[in-house]
This record gives C-alpha cells, sequence and structure tokens, in this order.
C-alpha cells in the first residue's frame, strides 16, 4: 500500500498532470495567409477559397478528399458525417453539406487514411447592452433608462475571436445596427459610428480602448424603444450567410418627467397636524363647570369653604432639610 503522504498528495498529483496535458496538447494557427489551413485550426461554414494542403500526409501529400467527423471524436469509432473535398486548394465549407454538425474533423484520403484534423464550427456573434465603463456588469436589455445615462454593447464571438486570424491580424468585422422607435435604422449614434468594428477577441465593450467609446442616451433624439442587433460585415460571406445576433431592446425615457411626478404629493399631506392647538390645550378649562354640576343637585347644606393654604414656614422647611440629609446619610 502506498504510503499516507502519497495517497493524500495522489488527486492533487493528477490534477497538474492534467492541466499540464491541457497546455502541451496541439494547437494550429492559421498562415501564412487567412486561407491557409493547418493541422487543429478552427474553419467556419460559408468560409470559402481555404487551402487544406497542410492537412495531407507529409510523406505521401496524396491531396484531401473529404471531412470526417466520428463518434466521439475519434476515427476507431463510427463514421458521424463526411463532407466531399473536391478540391483541397480550393474548398468551400457549405453550411448545407455540414448540416449542424460542428466539431471535430479528420482530413481522409482513401489512401492514406485520416491524417490531420480541424474543428468546424459556425460564426456566431452575441450581443448585450450595459452601463457604460466601470459599470459593464449592470446590463439594460429590457429596461427604461434615463436620456441622461451613458450606456455599452458587449460583443462576444467565441470562436471567431479567438481562431479567425493569421499573421497578427484579425479580418473580420461586424456592424451594430441600431432600429429607432419610428423605424429608422443607424450605425452613427452622437457622432460615433458603430460600423465595421474589429472582431479581435472572444469578447469586447464599445468603449473599450481603441473602439468607439460610451454611448449618451440624449444621442438619441427619440424617447421609445430602440432595437439593436450585430451582424457580420467582413468577411462577404459571413455578411451574406451568416445570421446576425438576437436583438436586444431597451427603452429611453424622460428622466425631468419622472422625478417631477412624485415631489407633487407631499404637500397635500403635511397641512393635516392642524387639530393639535384644539385637542392640546395649555390652560384648564374655566371654573363655571364646576357651579353648574352643584347647581343641579340642591341641598340645604352651605357649600364647603376651603381653608386658604399659608406657606411653610421657614423654620419647618428647615428641619425638613435636615431630617432628609441625616436619612440619606444613613442609608449610604
Amino acid at each position: 500500500m502506498a504510503p499516507y503522504s502519497v495517497r493524500r498528495r495522489g488527486p492533487f498529483i493528477l490534477l497538474a498532470l492534467c492541466i499540464i496535458a491541457l497546455c502541451i496538447g496541439p494547437a494550429g494557427a492559421r498562415g501564412p495567409t487567412i486561407s491557409d489551413i493547418q493541422p487543429y485550426d478552427v474553419i467556419f461554414v460559408y468560409e470559402e477559397g481555404l487551402n487544406l494542403t497542410q492537412l495531407r500526409n507529409t510523406t505521401t501529400n496524396n491531396p484531401i478528399t473529404a471531412l470526417q467527423k466520428y463518434q466521439d471524436g475519434s476515427p476507431q469509432k463510427s463514421l458521424v458525417k463526411s463532407i466531399t473535398v473536391i478540391d483541397d486548394t480550393n474548398f468551400e465549407v457549405q453550411d448545407l453539406l455540414v448540416g449542424g454538425e460542428y466539431g471535430t474533423y479528420h482530413a481522409f484520403n482513401p489512401e492514406d487514411g485520416t491524417t490531420a484534423q480541424v474543428m468546424i464550427q459556425e460564426p456566431e456573434i452575441l450581443l448585450d447592452v450595459v452601463l457604460a465603463a466601470p459599470h459593464h456588469r449592470d446590463r439594460l436589455e429590457g429596461l427604461s433608462v434615463s436620456e441622461n445615462t451613458k450606456i455599452a454593447f458587449t460583443v462576444m464571438c467565441p470562436d471567431v475571436g479567438a481562431f479567425y486570424t493569421a499573421g497578427g491580424t484579425y479580418p473580420a468585422t461586424i456592424d451594430i445596427v441600431v432600429t429607432h422607435p419610428g423605424g429608422a435604422e443607424t450605425t452613427a449614434i452622437g457622432g460615433l459610428s458603430l460600423a465595421g468594428l474589429n472582431v479581435s477577441s472572444t469578447r469586447f465593450y464599445t468603449d473599450d480602448p481603441g473602439r468607439p467609446g460610451p454611448i449618451v442616451l440624449s444621442g438619441f433624439r427619440e424617447a421609445g424603444l430602440y432595437t439593436v442587433r450585430a451582424e457580420w460585415s467582413e468577411p462577404a460571406t459571413f455578411s451574406a450567410y451568416a445570421a446576425a445576433s438576437k436583438p436586444v431592446t431597451f427603452t429611453v425615457g424622460k428622466r425631468v418627467g419622472i422625478e417631477t411626478g412624485t415631489p407633487t404629493s407631499t404637500p397635500t399631506v403635511t397641512p393635516t397636524p392642524t387639530s393639535t392647538p384644539t385637542v392640546t390645550p395649555t390652560t384648564p378649562p374655566p371654573a363655571t363647570t364646576v357651579p353648574t354640576a352643584e347647581t343641579a343637585t340642591p341641598t340645604t347644606e352651605p357649600p364647603m369653604t376651603v381653608p386658604p393654604t399659608t406657606p411653610l414656614p421657614v423654620w419647618a422647611a428647615v428641619a425638613a432639610l435636615g431630617l432628609a440629609a441625616i436619612f440619606i446619610g444613613r442609608r449610604r
């Protein structure tokens, strides 16, 4: 049996080995141009003019005749999808032939079998509307915001932003299209252009450094519901066939109109304490009410006279203070 210290460290050692294996795993990059596909590259439906010759068997150099997808990505398992490659120097990734079967594909030649592998994915855009920096976590989708608010748009392209690159350049671009309440569409707001934004990362904000900047909603001249979408502008095949993002909406309202409605109710509530002077009189009621009670019950006895109170003599007051001092002293 292994020592206790080894058994206790076992899970951590296994985790470290997994991390190392992931880090040294194969990775590819397109080059020298965006059309030159290398092993382990990601290619996208709607791309055309791709050069797959770098996927050939390096010994035989036989042309690639198919891209094949296997169950669990393993050529030892059943074939799931096979896409015919007529010319591996000028290949077009047709969405109809892929049929939604995205994932790992192996280059294939009848003489060589499977050679290198690539990934086929869909060029996807995700869009959101948020407060401008540093409040990017505050989403505004479906909310009503003041015309003085500064906003930004979040653009997410998980695969294109990571893999559609060659020689350090990212040629894909998008347009952010804003539809006004009246139906007009524009890519310019308040002097800022949201057209031709370069997709150079998996996620970016339109107010990041080097981007158009924060958008002040006062640039939206109409109050009401705005709808925003992101769509591809480059490459041309993405622009023609790839889907735009799902639209996001927000409402621009007049802040002044919201604030002026609240204070009007306060003056009508405050005048209520007018009854306080009559409920709590500072002087006792007149003494005339006492004789009326006595006249209601006649009696033959003369009214009782109360002797006038006389002030306490000085010597009695001094004696009382002395007794109080003695009493307090004994209690201590």
